[in-house]
């Protein structure tokens, strides 16, 4: 098994048993915020991460580091939580943990991410249409993250919680694509006829 799927999968159980005390609390969205932030700083400090991580240093020296720069500057369950994974010898996989703890959140709360490739821009009316379409195939909430990708010459590419589309649902949103078709044509005719008037100008 590769190390990012050991990684995913210990990710997961860390995070159903953070989220599972984390809501007993009230304290889930804020539990996640702070764990995103965290996790955000070691990205951008990877010494600090590996030291996080590292075998060489001490378990003990480990537990009062944490104390020190975390008790009284963030929650106590975070804090906490950072205590149960440093004894469990995951803080190397804290980035890990913080993603699954988004997406179990989410998936708790009949949420889900959409991956959306298009040729031009939606519109707030496409947007609309896909979400609700999106929400009827699924039977959950999602959320649209866009790319404009003008190499598709129209159409969409739409990739559910790591699944692309499959040719039963993608059917369902050809009217979204033929939509997406016509306005990218409409954008190249009126790129054009800029174009010409703009050299009988000259």
């Amino acid at each position: 098994m590769a190390k990012a799927d050991r990684n995913l999968g210990l990710g997961r159980l860390y995070a159903k048993a953070l989220l599972d005390l984390a809501e007993e609390k009230g304290q889930a969205d804020e539990l996640l915020e702070e764990l995103t932030a965290l996790s955000g700083y070691l990205a951008s400090h990877p010494e600090l991460e590996e030291l996080f991580g590292s075998p060489l240093v001490e378990k003990e020296a480990r537990g009062r580091t944490i104390e020190k720069i975390f008790r009284g500057n963030a929650s106590d369950l975070l804090v906490d939580a950072l205590q149960v994974i440093h004894r469990k010898g995951r803080l190397g996989s804290l980035r890990a943990i913080t993603e699954a703890c988004r997406q179990e959140l989410r998936d708790r709360r009949g949420m889900v991410d959409a991956q959306v490739r298009t040729a031009v821009p939606l519109t707030a009316d496409l947007r609309a249409k896909l979400t609700a379409s999106l929400a009827r195939f699924t039977g959950r909430k999602p959320t649209l993250f866009e790319k404009v990708d003008p190499s598709l010459i129209g159409g969409i590419v739409v990739e559910v919680a790591g699944t692309k589309i499959d040719t039963s649902v993608a059917s369902r949103l050809r009217g979204l694509g033929a939509a997406l078709e016509r306005r990218a044509s409409e954008e190249i005719h009126r790129g054009a006829a800029a174009h010409i008037s703009e050299s009988r100008d000259r």
